[in-house]
């Protein structure tokens, strides 16, 4: 997401963060702007990635839930 100029958060600032998952291949990347989520989504597909949006059960925050493409 860098490469692609999508910057992460800082330590009190905007950008996406990226969290582990139960499922060992997944990540979880939370972006609290949507059109900024959407973007990093768009990206990650771009780059080979299969990627669904998905929302907290508590608060109902979006949130990108990705994994390699499996060949």
């Amino acid at each position: 997401l860098e490469a692609a100029g999508r910057p992460p958060a800082g330590r009190d600032g905007p950008g996406y963060r990226v969290r582990e998952t139960p499922q060992p291949e997944a990540v979880a990347v939370h972006e609290p702007d949507g059109e900024a989520l959407r973007a990093c989504a768009a990206t990650l597909e771009g780059a080979g990635w299969q990627v669904s949006e998905h929302r907290e059960p508590r608060g109902g925050t979006r949130y990108l839930l990705a994994s390699p493409r499996r060949a």
